[in-house]
């Protein structure tokens, strides 16, 4: 008696020996949980492994909490991450933040003159806001060294372009608080 308990409790766990119908209700059963998991695993953001000893950027005002990755010019370029900030700062008290509008500074735009930002453990506070046209921007000019600490964020503005870019550029200057 116990042999066939056990041989038909086995039988039901073979796929083999199902019925078309239980073949159909496992299968609809499977993929209404797995495909949903792996959809939502799937889609999330890549972050770079090392990303928890960047430095941080935080603007309240927007909600924006994001690490920041150290950035090298290659072929004078900077290669900007997908889904956090890049800094680069070759000289004197200067550092270039630059993030996708698409992404990572998508409320940029909502910034104002005298707001908050704290980035890499000090206080920012926004001195300028300004929207140029690609080729109206002096990249030595904006990372010329400065007489204070100061940070510039820049990304897309303006009407899109191929390959993530746009005719313009969002650029907000921010100097060290003071107080």
């Amino acid at each position: 008696m116990l042999c066939d308990i056990f041989r038909r409790s086995a039988c039901a766990l073979n796929p083999f020996s199902w019925g078309e119908r239980t073949i159909k209700i496992v299968t609809v059963l499977f993929f209404c949980i797995a495909l949903p998991v792996y959809l939502y695993i799937g889609f999330q953001p890549y972050m770079p492994a090392d990303a928890a000893s960047y430095p941080s950027l935080s603007i309240s005002s927007i909600g924006l909490s994001v690490p920041v990755e150290p950035l090298e010019l290659k072929d004078r370029q900077l290669n900007v991450p997908d889904m956090i900030v890049g800094s680069y700062g070759p000289n004197i008290n200067k550092t270039l933040l630059v993030g996708h509008s698409s992404t990572v500074f998508e409320e940029l735009d909502q910034l104002r003159v005298d707001q908050e930002i704290n980035y890499n453990d000090s206080v920012y506070r926004v001195t300028e806001i300004k929207v140029l046209r690609k080729e109206e921007i002096s990249m030595t000019e904006i990372l010329s060294g400065a007489s204070v600490d100061t940070i510039i964020l820049m990304t897309c503005a303006g009407d899109s372009l191929p390959n993530q870019d746009a005719t313009h550029r969002l650029i907000i200057t921010a100097e060290i608080n003071k107080s």
